[in-house]
């Protein structure tokens, strides 16, 4: 975008910004320092922790990956695991707060909180803290704004009309009111910082035309239109899920992962066929979205369905916000399922329980129940601004929102610039109120963590059965709360392997009865009996299979008895023929 006609070369104010690598919930970091505290964790907990590279961005960033677990007990491979990502959309770094909050509350937590030891001796957990990262940092290093990435689109230079430029110096883009007697707004009598509606047959008043803050690309003196963003790629929109063009879809970019970002994490993904579940943070409305969105509710597998309405359990009951369907509840068109999105593209090709949380509300922390949270920002009244100025007000010291200051616009002559400061009031939560937000979400995700479907060996033994013969059995069973194929959805991928038992020989030993390797199919986890309970009780348990194997082993030996599932994890366990038990 053209640099500022009027003012200076301008930083956004750095209140909320981390001054250093230390970690702190309520700040935001920049690239730097996101970089130096990732690398910083991975060398205080060895153990625990390893970051790589999963990318390079548009600008030659790397794209980082955090990998938390207890290699002790395994290694990520071998066992379930769970994704997080945040910051696809470059605006919403509270989504990268809560990202490394959770990283961080797992590893201090380690060895005396025993759910995060549980959960890390168990199961591994992925985060990809920042994937826009060349966005994000425009946008906490700047006045700017960008939807996802700095690259432009789709046309390579700024369009006619408003360039969003911070013009006084402040280190905010705001907005413009000029008056004019054929404005649509006027003053509130209420509070003067606030502009409210002009009736429609009200005349005799003073009245304003209201713009964003910046110059005019070939102004001639009439109309005063907006200018389109220059970056206007959308990278939630660019992933193979019913992907369409940009005269379909918005911001999708020329093709399905065009992007160096997206691809980074699609093939990141693709790479660790572990994950049966995912957290994909947004900003702003106080809401958890699920799949799909691309099709009505009746048209899911009914056993998802449930099993994503009891996830969705977990969501409210941690961050109190409600969990909805995209297509039913957040969709800007009615009529125009929402192409390529990430969330869609995890349940029908990966086929995991993915979420995507919009965080932070300002109108919740005003005490305002937004019904339709994409309506609201059109239709709500005086009242409710005037609710969220009081909590700046008495909370943030009027932080927040600039008053109106009257300006010469090289252009337009006498303005006054003021408004609300959108990036940390309403997109993001302003930094007293950030670790709330963290921590509540945070939890979420740890109780999902908490649902995946997890191989044992519920028995495991050897018994002689005369001259040099033994059979070695084993009971492999789902621990866990999903199956092992995780959802209707990716069983219908036919990506996901079923469980497999393998016998392990030492020297000498010959199989004389049953396969090396045994197909079990896959196992039920509890969540197709999550319901009310029956009145005629008919239930089974599909949780288990048992497999058996007769060994000739003419001496004393070990065998290892391994249980495999690509979601569920890898079990062993070492038997002594010659034993009972």
């Amino acid at each position: 975008m053209a640099q500022p006609a009027v003012g200076k070369a301008n930083e956004t104010p750095d209140r909320y910004v981390a001054p250093s690598a230390e970690f702190r919930a309520d700040r935001y970091y920049r690239y730097a320092e996101l970089t130096d505290l990732l690398h910083s964790w991975a060398a205080a907990y060895p153990e625990l922790a390893a970051v790589e590279s999963i990318g390079k961005s548009y600008e030659g960033r790397d794209i980082w990956a955090l990998t938390l677990t207890n290699r002790a007990t395994g290694p990520d491979a071998e066992k379930p695991a769970y994704y997080v990502d945040a910051n696809i959309h470059a605006g919403e770094v509270t989504g990268s707060a809560v990202a490394l909050f959770t990283a961080h509350h797992l590893l201090t937590g380690y060895g005396d909180d025993p759910r995060a030891t549980r959960l890390l001796d168990e199961t591994a957990l992925y985060v990809v803290p920042r994937i826009g990262v060349d966005g994000a940092e425009r946008y906490l290093a700047s006045p700017e704004q960008m939807r996802s990435s700095v690259r432009p689109w789709p046309e390579p230079e700024p369009q006619d009309g408003v360039q969003r430029e911070d013009l006084d110096g402040d280190g905010w883009v705001t907005q413009m009111r000029v008056r004019d007697p054929h404005g649509p707004w006027k003053v509130s009598t209420r509070d003067p910082r606030l502009m409210v509606r002009r009736g429609p047959d009200e005349t005799g008043g003073e009245y304003y035309f209201v713009f964003p803050e910046g110059t005019i690309k070939d102004y001639d003196g009439g109309e005063v239109k907006v200018a389109p963003p220059l970056w206007g790629l959308d990278n939630n929109r660019n992933f193979p899920a019913r992907w369409g063009p940009e005269w379909e879809q918005r911001g999708a970019g020329a093709y399905p992962l065009s992007e160096p970002e997206t691809r980074a994490v699609a093939d990141f993904m693709l790479a660790h066929p572990n994950i049966h579940g995912t957290q994909h943070y947004h900003t702003f409305s106080g809401v958890i979205l699920r799949a799909s969105a691309l099709r009505a509710d009746e048209d899911l597998a009914k056993a998802d369905l449930k099993t994503y309405k009891a996830l969705a359990e977990l969501g409210t009951e941690e961050t109190g916000y409600r969990v909805v369907s995209i297509f039913h509840d957040f969709a800007y068109d009615k009529k125009k399922p929402m192409m390529g999105n990430h969330l869609d593209w995890v349940f029908d090709s990966l086929g995991c329980f993915g979420f995507a949380t919009e965080l932070w509300s300002l109108p919740a922390k005003a005490g305002i129940e937004v019904v339709d949270f994409l309506k609201f920002f059109d239709e709500r009244s005086e009242d409710d601004d005037l609710a969220m100025l009081k909590v700046l007000d008495q909370q943030l010291g009027g932080s927040g929102y600039k008053p109106w200051v009257p300006f010469e616009h090289p252009q337009l002559g006498p303005v006054e610039i003021g408004g609300w400061e959108f990036k940390f009031t309403f997109q993001n939560p302003p930094g007293p109120f950030l670790e709330e937000e963290c921590r509540r979400n945070a939890g979420f995700t740890l109780r999902a963590m908490g649902t995946a479907p997890r191989l044992e060996l519920v028995e495991a033994s050897t018994e002689p059965l005369g001259g040099d013969l033994h059979k070695v059995a084993a009971v492999v069973g789902n621990a866990g709360f999903l199956p092992t194929y995780v959802s209707e959805s990716g069983k219908a991928t036919g990506r996901i392997k079923p469980v497999s038992a393998t016998l392990g020989l030492g020297d000498g030993m010959a199989l004389v009865g049953g396969e090396e390797e045994t197909e079990l199919g896959h196992l039920m986890g509890r969540a197709d009996q999550y319901e009310a309970f029956s009145v005629f009780p008919a239930y089974g348990n599909s949780t288990r299979r048992r497999v058996e194997w007769i060994v000739r082993a003419p001496d004393a030996g070990t065998v290892t008895v391994t249980a495999t599932s690509p979601k569920g994890g890898v079990v062993r366990r070492e038997l002594t023929l010659g034993t009972v038990g």
